[in-house]
């Protein structure tokens, strides 16, 4: 486990990365405001971390780095809100004991892993994080009603739709209740979990999982970046969380803005789906600011809240 107290381990790095002669530990040091052993100890915890640093009687040189690093120290200024597992069984389980445990902080606190071996998705099923995908939960504690607490869910999916698009020049889509597609498959889910009292949310976690260059062994999946050639998960969860901000914003606000948004990256909103519960078919009418989703059919309206039913229908390539 990464301390959130890691500032010199950021500043050693930053000056090794600018540096291409070795850096004495005096003038480290001196840089960063700290002891030489300080400075010992930064050393070793990167080294452990899989930073290529090497030590010679001249000081210390960056050899290799760590191109794709997720590390708190990686964030600058933000590194405080960052928590980094290079394994773990969810970052789900382990953003729950952190905002059960943690200090409150008003930004939204970030939980992230190279690898999970009990990922966990919708409905108790499972989520297979392939390698290099981008595994993180996010720790929300915008003061919603527990109603609206599936706002935060489609604010990410319309952030994370965004994002993978720009960064791709691919459509990417948004799905009921907590999906992003392409036309090909599945690309990224989202698992929400809540923690309520009365009916105010004390903390929404949001565990989000991308496929980037691989996807798993399903007939159902895609991966954003199929070509291999990925920005890096750092950049993407950078400019992520950038965007979810801004769409985090409306969540909070009793306007269809957030659902307008929703409805226009949904590939399903007028069209025929087949309701898995209750077998039959009916129209997708798209969400209502809170998420509930809305179907037509000769028998009238119907609407249902997320997780209460589920309905099938592929993504036309057209």
């Amino acid at each position: 486990m990464v301390n959130y107290d890691s500032s010199t381990k950021a500043t050693v790095l930053r000056i090794l990365r600018g540096s291409t002669a070795p850096v004495s530990g005096e003038d480290l040091a001196l840089q960063a405001g700290v002891s030489r052993v300080a400075v010992w100890k930064s050393v070793r915890a990167l080294q452990e971390a899989g930073y290529g640093i090497r030590s010679s009687k001249k000081g210390y040189v960056l050899a290799d780095d760590c191109a794709d690093s997720l590390y708190p120290w990686e964030f600058g200024a933000d590194e405080r809100l960052f928590t980094h597992f290079a394994q773990t069984a969810s970052t789900m389980t382990e953003a729950h004991r952190i905002a059960e445990c943690a200090a409150a902080e008003q930004r939204p606190q970030v939980v992230t892993a190279d690898a999970q071996t009990d990922g966990r998705g919708q409905e108790n099923r499972s989520w297979t994080t392939t390698e290099g995908s981008l595994a993180f939960t996010l720790i929300n504690r915008t003061p919603l009603q527990e109603a609206a607490a599936h706002r935060i869910t489609m604010a990410a999916q319309v952030a994370l739709a965004d994002v993978l698009a720009a960064a791709t020049g691919r459509k990417f889509f948004v799905r009921w209740p907590n999906d992003v597609w392409t036309e090909n498959g599945k690309v990224a889910g989202i698992l929400s979990e809540v923690s309520a009292i009365g009916n105010r949310c004390r903390w929404i976690n949001e565990g989000i999982g991308v496929n980037m260059t691989r996807c798993p062994d399903t007939g159902t999946s895609d991966c954003a970046f199929p070509d291999g050639k990925a920005p890096g998960r750092r950049l993407i969860l950078e400019r992520f969380l950038k965007e979810f901000e801004r769409w985090e914003a409306l969540s909070g606000e009793d306007s269809a803005a957030l659902a307008a948004a929703w409805n226009a990256r949904c590939p399903d909103v007028g069209r025929e789906v087949r309701l898995v519960q209750e077998k039959q078919m009916q129209t997708f009418s798209g969400i209502n600011g809170w998420g509930w989703a809305s179907f037509s059919s000769s028998g009238g309206m119907t609407a249902f809240p997320p997780g209460a039913i589920s309905f099938i229908k592929g993504i036309s390539k057209n």
